[in-house]
């Protein structure tokens, strides 16, 4: 979910609104909008449902979780640059082995998963061969990024993911998985 200062925010760009036009449009006061877009106050339930009722009516996202499980924190860091394309509606989490990211995948029931193959401990493919033993996990796109030339390997990687990367990652292409991936969550 949105945290109600990124959801006024986004609705407020995506109307053009002013915070006095969003309180009008929302039979608030101006201070009340100002408050939750600062975070120094939250919606109460009957706003919160008007603000997720016009994120809709807009076609707003709502926060996409992709995962990043690679001992290379170069990945992570090219991840959460290409997120930053879709302006905030993208949060990077990441994890540095294997047993850490089925833990926070369980935790964050992430929509795209990154996936080094290569990793010291647990490697990418028993993690893959892993997540099908967590709860609320059944919409995860796997994508596989790796150094590997392996013809086994890649074919294995291929049979366990949706696709397979080859590093070093290009910017570009991870934000269009990215893209590719948000597009049926859509409101």
């Amino acid at each position: 979910m949105i945290a109600s200062a990124d959801l006024v925010a986004r609705i407020r760009r995506a109307t053009g609104d002013t915070q006095e036009g969003l309180a009008r449009r929302l039979a608030v006061s101006f201070p009340t909008i100002n408050a939750w877009e600062r975070g120094r106050s939250e919606p109460s339930a009957k706003h919160r449902s008007a603000l997720e009722a016009l994120a809709a009516e807009l076609d707003i996202v709502h926060e996409f979780a992709v995962m990043v499980i690679d001992d290379d924190p170069v990945t992570a860091a090219l991840v959460e640059a290409a997120a930053t394309e879709f302006g905030g509606a993208v949060s990077v989490h990441s994890a540095v082995n294997g047993w850490e990211g089925l833990v926070t995948c369980g935790a964050v029931k992430p929509r795209l998963l990154f996936l080094d193959i290569m990793m010291p401990g647990i490697d990418g493919l028993d993690v893959a061969r892993r997540l099908p033993a967590i709860p609320d996990l059944a919409d995860l796109r796997v994508v596989f990024v790796t150094a590997s030339q392996s013809p086994d390997i890649l074919a294995r990687a291929a049979a366990l993911g949706n696709a397979v990367i080859s590093k070093p990652v290009e910017l570009d292409t991870l934000a269009e998985v990215i893209r590719n991936t948000m597009e049926p969550s859509r409101r």
